[in-house]
């Protein structure tokens, strides 16, 4: 759900994911909403949806959390760096062209608004600095053309 925020409705996810503290008392609250338990899956033909519960750790930090509102609830999404950071190590290291790709469309969607900074020291962490400078320079350069910037910014 969280590249399909990001994303504007440019990707569509087929799944929810949730990071919470009491994964039981998540399991009990979408009994009563009527989901049910599919391997790690919780299912509701209902609403067309599955939920994961994949982890009570954030893959990401907490202090990027980003708040969505939609419908009047709040909904607090992993920081867009974090996301891009996630999508970056599918491209490097499961060779993922699609994952690539929306590295490149996250990074030219919020190029302005991204934390360069906090960016490069997650990519260092995970070795894949080298493709984020790399898919930056690509995205630096389509928006040089479009009159969006010129030259590269320093942080």
């Amino acid at each position: 759900m969280h590249l399909e925020l990001y994303s504007l409705g440019g990707y569509a996810t087929a799944d929810v994911d949730l990071v919470c503290r009491d994964s039981k008392a998540v399991g009990e609250f979408l009994e009563k909403l009527g989901f049910r338990k599919e391997g790690r899956f919780w299912i509701s033909e209902e609403l067309d949806m599955a939920i994961e519960v994949p982890d009570v750790t954030l893959a990401g930090s907490m202090d990027k959390v980003e708040v969505f509102e939609i419908d009047g609830y709040n909904v607090y999404v992993i920081g867009k760096e974090d996301l891009i950071v996630d999508r970056l190590n599918a491209c490097v290291f499961w060779k993922s062209k699609e994952d690539c790709r929306w590295v490149k469309e996250l990074i030219l969607l919020y190029y302005g608004r991204i934390d360069w900074e906090y960016l490069k020291k997650r990519c260092e962490e995970d070795g894949t600095l080298k493709e984020l400078d790399k898919i930056r320079r690509e995205v630096e350069e389509i928006l040089n053309e479009m009159g969006r910037i010129s030259g590269r910014k320093e942080e």
